[in-house]
């Protein structure tokens, strides 16, 4: 009998390389915030899904490791969930909104699990997702800087925020990509002449960091880095030298101050806010995440087992809010999933986050040069979108689905 036949390695470049591709439009397109370009790009992934599951041989969809599969089930009950909401979610228009988007999603985790399966594919994913981010950032500079027509958002004061249309955005995108840069340039097995140029690139990634003046993507890039210094390679014999207890140290040391950034973050009103770009705003403690918050966790206990339905956050914020303010979205990826999907939304999304995170941990140990980079961008991603929308733009969520399905698809054990 001869060998069966296997589906040649280009097929996986092809669909990884449609995946970039996808999300670096959608970072031209407000991020993929409106409903056009996120709805046609979740049909042409949905026909992906079918395309790769009817070929014979190769990779597959499915994550080898039972862990791995519990992140792909827990995110596709969440869009399965999401979409049955619509049954008594408020706003019906909006709500149908949010669920194409979560179709989007489900298909695009198990396209990454496909596409990012081998050492290779993952390194090159890591090179991509940060070229992507170092051209975005980059484009928004030269457009502050007046080399390229590009106009300000209404509300913007000043601060970073195209071409996603969000300086918060801006921000969390731009520590993705420093994340990336960084690691790249200290990854001594990669070229010298792309080291050189990551390490370049940093440098313009982190003055677009600083220029959103997001507070939030300062604390997220910073956990980020940390994160990076615990577990690449090139530290090791750094930390031996210093001992266990000072990593231990370290770490936690590392992780209170965060915890205390993001409660900086989080403060209710305690200042006027500033008008003009300056550094001031990093010290302004306006904010009205507090009522945000408050307002989706009163959501949650009166409605704890299903939740108001998708897209109910802003009906519920317009009832009972104290400030003129509006707001879509709880600024909490976290906090919105239990106001609007409930208990079961949230048992979902915990599902993916957490077997996501146990799939990072196991490959930190077994090979941490190929997972350093995808684990500490996926750590200050997951922070991020504890305080801020992120979830709603496909432009921040892709990047995360890419590298977590290569991390679920590339753990074994």
């Amino acid at each position: 009998m001869s060998a069966a036949p296997t589906r040649p390695p280009i097929s996986q470049a092809l669909v990884g390389g449609a995946l970039v591709c996808a999300t670096a439009v959608l970072c031209f397109r407000s991020g993929g915030f409106f409903h056009d370009p996120r709805t046609g790009m979740a049909i042409a992934a949905w026909v992906g899904v079918a395309v790769v599951a009817v070929l014979p041989a190769g990779p597959s969809l499915v994550p080898p490791a039972q862990v791995g599969r519990v992140a792909l089930a827990g995110l596709l009950a969440l869009a399965a969930w999401t979409a049955l909401s619509l049954l008594w979610a408020p706003l019906l228009g909006s709500a149908r909104e949010d669920a194409l988007r979560l179709a989007l999603y489900a298909a695009v985790l198990p396209l990454s699990v496909f596409a990012f399966r081998g050492r290779a594919l993952v390194r090159a994913l890591e090179v991509a997702l940060a070229g992507l981010a170092a051209v975005v950032v980059g484009y928004g500079l030269l457009g502050d800087l007046g080399a390229i027509d590009v106009k300000a958002s209404a509300g913007s004061d000043g601060r970073l925020d195209q071409p996603l249309t969000y300086w918060n955005a801006m921000g969390a995108l731009a520590a993705f990509g420093l994340v990336l840069c960084v690691r790249i340039a200290a990854d001594r097995t990669r070229p010298s002449t792309l080291r050189l140029a990551s390490g370049i690139a940093a440098v313009p990634t982190a003055g677009a960091l600083y220029l959103t003046y997001s507070r939030g993507a300062l604390a997220a890039a910073a956990l980020g880095l940390v994160v990076l210094a615990l577990v690449i390679p090139e530290a090791r014999p750094a930390w031996e030298r210093a001992g266990h207890r000072w990593r231990v140290a370290a770490g936690w040391g590392a992780a209170l101050a965060i915890a205390a950034a993001l409660v900086f973050v989080a403060a209710d009103r305690a200042a006027p806010p500033h008008r003009g770009a300056t550094a001031e705003r990093l010290a302004d403690l306006g904010s009205n995440r507090a009522d945000y918050w408050r307002v989706a966790a009163r959501a949650f206990a009166d409605a704890p087992p299903i939740g108001v339905g998708t897209a109910g956050f802003r009906v519920e914020w317009l009832r009972e809010r104290d400030v003129r303010e509006g707001a879509s979205d709880a600024h909490s990826l976290y906090l919105e999933t239990a106001a609007e999907l409930g208990l079961v939304g949230l048992l979902a999304l915990a599902a993916f986050v957490a077997a996501t995170a146990v799939s990072a941990v196991r490959l930190t140990r077994r090979d941490p040069a190929l997972v350093a980079g995808p684990c500490a961008a996926l750590a200050m991603l997951a922070v991020h979108a504890g305080i801020d929308w992120d979830w709603e733009l496909p432009a921040l969520a892709l990047p995360a689905l890419m590298l977590a399905g290569a991390v679920i698809g590339d753990d074994r054990s």
